[in-house]
């Protein structure tokens, strides 16, 4: 059966190739993407949430192409306008509810107890939280992330930072109050994802401390 993600992130490049051609990349896709997951059929259930929605069907279409003869940058591109996409779609109803009654004044605390429900521990990400808590300033760093290790493993580094960019689809348009602050990331080649999303109408000459 054809995977829906590997499906829709391989019509990125529907335009590129003859109708047969296509064919054959979708089915070869989905075909390296099954063997992806059962090769990790044992990981754990968290991290298997993120492995069976973005990261397998991404290294699969993202291998398939170069196969097919695409350049490493335009694989990567892709899947990036994928992610892309899908993000700024799914945040535009988290965008709206920013602007009812000052809601966006609750984001950045909000922000850190999801991240660590849906990047969780158990899924492989590791954090280094700030000593002092601001409920204004969603700050932390991520010093270990699934997403890196994955594509380390499945040799293709390359493809990290388009998992990496869709963060700025996702935060970068919340609210004109919310400053979306990230300025490293793992897969761009840095030590730590430093996440941060200030509430500037709270703190306008923010300083950050550790």
């Amino acid at each position: 059966m054809m995977n829906m993600i590997v499906s829709l992130m391989a019509a990125g490049a529907k335009k590129r190739f003859s109708r047969e051609e296509y064919r054959q990349i979708r089915e070869e896709a989905n075909a390296l993407f099954q063997k992806l997951t059962e090769e990790n059929k044992d990981l754990p259930k968290a991290l298997k949430k993120h492995t069976g929605t973005n990261i397998f069907p991404a290294i699969a279409v993202y291998k398939t192409l170069l196969a097919h003869g695409m350049t490493t940058e335009d694989a990567a591109n892709v899947i990036r306008g994928f992610f892309y996409k899908i993000c700024k779609i799914m945040f535009r109803p988290a965008s709206w509810c920013q602007h009812i009654a000052g809601n966006y004044h609750r984001y950045p605390a909000g922000m850190v107890k999801h991240s660590l429900r849906d990047f969780s521990p158990e899924a492989g990400f590791e954090y280094r939280m700030p000593k002092k808590i601001d409920p204004a300033v969603a700050r932390f760093d991520i010093v270990a992330c699934p997403y890196h290790a994955m594509c380390e493993k499945y040799d293709c580094l390359e493809l990290n930072p388009a998992f990496c960019d869709s963060d700025d689809a996702k935060y970068g348009n919340l609210h004109k109050n919310l400053k979306w602050a990230r300025k490293s990331t793992i897969g761009h080649g840095a030590p730590c994802c430093d996440f941060r999303i200030i509430d500037v109408s709270r703190c306008p000459d923010y300083e950050e401390e550790m």
